[in-house]
């Protein structure tokens, strides 16, 4: 059986959590196959992939969850490949006995195009040999070791959710109180100027006033021509 997991693990450094992933597949005689690392704006992220010795493989699954603050994620799966095997094993031996009849059809052989015609058969038998014992091969070392790929996620900070504005209560008799201190206000502004005014302007008003009264009096007494 091929056995597989994959493992996130919130942690709260991810430089801290990949040397010890490292050291913990020391411990148990495992490989590392892949690492990698990547940002996340402020953030630090990683995976490793790690080559188990099968009957290691829960035992280390329990000390990678004993490095998480939180275990997020966790699937294991399994693939029983006996039956490949058994069929690997079975093309194998057809082939092998395929193979030493030709070997004996190369001894028969009496001209040279017979023996390079049977050689040629051979080395394609002999190929397909090969190809099947490299699937055996592959087999038996991944059921001898399980994949665990373990993906590490620092803490986050809680985001503060952003309070909503709400419309203050109406409140007319504040308003008529806020409108009448205005309008106060306006009023003495106005009053203000108009002293102003009356101080800075009087002293030339009156003489003028005086000057346009004297002129039209003057008009008034002068005789109309004929």
């Amino acid at each position: 059986i091929i056995k597989n997991a994959e493992i996130t693990l919130q942690i709260q450094d991810t430089a801290v959590a990949l040397d010890q992933v490292t050291a913990l597949a020391t411990d148990y005689n495992s490989y590392i196959i892949s690492s990698r690392t990547w940002s996340d704006g402020p953030h630090r992220l990683a995976s490793v992939t790690l080559g188990v010795p099968a009957d290691q493989f829960e035992q280390v699954l329990r000390r990678l969850r004993g490095l998480a603050v939180k275990v997020l994620h966790e699937q294991i799966s399994g693939e029983d490949v006996t039956d490949q095997y058994v069929d690997l094993e079975s093309r194998l031996r057809n082939l092998e006995a395929t193979q030493a009849r030709i070997r004996g059809f190369l001894e028969q052989a009496v001209t040279v195009q017979e023996a390079l015609e049977v050689n040629r058969q051979l080395s394609e038998i002999e190929g397909q040999i090969e190809e099947v014992k490299g699937k055996m091969n592959y087999l038996k070392e991944r059921a001898a070791y399980s994949t665990i790929t373990v993906y590490l996620e620092p803490e986050r900070p809680t985001p503060t959710p952003t309070p909503t504005p709400t419309l203050p209560a109406w409140q007319p008799v504040e308003t008529f109180h806020e409108a009448s201190n205005a309008l106060l206000v306006i009023l003495r502004f106005l009053g203000d100027l108009a002293i102003w005014l009356a101080v800075i302007l009087l002293p030339f008003l009156v003489p003028l006033v005086a000057i346009i009264w004297l002129v039209i009096r003057l008009n008034k007494r002068q005789p109309k021509r004929q």
